[in-house]
């Protein structure tokens, strides 16, 4: 019970994190969404290098390690790094972003039992940010 109670204590505060970070972009406020970013992305269990210089398969393996639903992690991690992405000026950087996103987002698709309008626009966004970029 106490895991459970954890994990949606964390999907709120990361929920509530990713809204702030998205607030931040749209008024044009890239350091603090940045800063907002890093105390997320360690909120999921490791440093923001971790994520971004870990394959998708092992960070999907990571989540599975942990107790409760490893999915909701995958997800959120995910939204992290699509956000993440939106604000990166390196060319190189970004794309991997967004691919290592659309790669969480398709594999939170494939394994979930429930339908996301939100994660398939993103997929969309995702794949014409690519196709805009490369």
């Amino acid at each position: 019970m106490l895991e459970k109670d954890y994990l949606m204590r964390l999907i709120q505060t990361l929920f509530d994190a990713i809204n702030k970070i998205a607030n931040s972009i749209d008024r044009d406020d890239i350091e603090g969404a940045k800063t907002q970013l890093n105390e997320s992305y360690k909120l999921l269990g490791h440093e923001e290098d971790y994520f971004h210089n870990t394959d998708y398969k092992d960070l999907i393996e990571f989540f599975k390690l942990k107790e409760g639903n490893y999915l909701k992690r995958v997800e959120l991690l995910a939204e992290l790094i699509y956000l993440d992405a939106t604000i990166e000026t390196n060319k190189t950087h970004k794309i991997e972003k967004f691919k290592k996103s659309n790669k969480l987002f398709q594999h939170y698709i494939d394994h979930s039992e429930e339908y996301s309008f939100e994660i398939n626009s993103k997929l969309i966004s995702i794949k014409n940010e690519l196709e805009k970029i490369e």
